[in-house]
């Protein structure tokens, strides 16, 4: 029930350490997490290293204090 998909999305968010196994259906894969938390950011880390695995490219974006996003990788 995990990987369902109902509406053919071809982007999926994850949020609260929800994780994919099926990268090749989506154009994006977009991880959501805390990064003041620890466990957060190693389970992004891990998800960053499945990702390259699967050989998708990702990227890293980080938000400021001011409220906007910068891309960091």
């Amino acid at each position: 029930a995990v990987d369902e998909n109902p509406n053919a999305a071809t982007v999926r968010f994850l949020v609260d350490g929800a994780d994919a196994t099926d990268f090749e259906r989506y154009t994006r894969i977009i991880h959501l997490f805390d990064g003041r938390d620890e466990e957060a950011v190693a389970r992004a880390r891990t998800a960053w290293k499945h990702a390259k695995a699967a050989d998708c490219a990702v990227t890293y974006w980080q938000q400021t204090p001011a409220g906007k996003w910068e891309k960091k990788g």
